[in-house]
């Protein structure tokens, strides 16, 4: 039997969104990556789900080193902000991105900060040198309210100016 659990969030509002490209600013291979607030009600469930799966990997290093008197914690993929709860889903694998009508979202499709989804994640307990905690592996995400953006690639996002200011005028020393 599989200690595999995947679970799917309720609809949250996206905080931080790298889905459609990958975050590149401290791996040059790249880590999809998103935040997702969910109401304090919502974010409880899935809050539990991640303590159960930290709570169960811990009960597993006290059976195999008996005697263990205290066990190093990672940092949660969660916190609460404001009355909601915040939680960190990443993978290193671009996630498949479906519409609210189940459809594929177009490869060119960006999406951005403030649009509404639910995730299909994987949760995956550790026991690391940084402490035992809880991955969640992002699987797939169903977007229901779209704000798209575009990455422009390093390009200029302004449009050519011609500038209505005149030349200055040379220093004469």
């Amino acid at each position: 039997m599989s200690n595999e659990v995947i679970r799917m969030t309720p609809i949250g509002t996206s905080k931080f969104v790298f889905i459609s490209e990958p975050d590149t600013q401290f791996d040059s291979r790249g880590i999809y990556h998103c935040s997702v607030v969910f109401e304090k009600k919502e974010g409880e469930v899935e809050k539990k789900a991640i303590n159960d799966v930290i709570s169960k990997k811990i009960a597993d290093i006290h059976v195999a080193r008996p005697g263990t008197k205290e066990v190093k914690r990672a940092p949660l993929p969660y916190k609460e902000e404001n009355g909601k709860i915040v939680i960190k889903f990443k993978s290193k694998f671009k996630p498949t991105i479906f519409d609210k009508d189940q459809n594929e979202l177009a490869p060119d499709v960006e999406v951005w900060k403030s649009s509404t989804m639910r995730i299909k994640y994987k949760l995956n307990g550790y026991d690391q040198t940084v402490g035992v905690g809880c991955s969640l592996y992002l699987l797939s995400v169903q977007v229901v309210d779209l704000v798209k953006g575009s990455s422009q690639n390093g390009k200029c996002s302004f449009p050519k100016a011609e500038s209505s200011l005149p030349a200055p005028e040379k220093a004469v020393f």
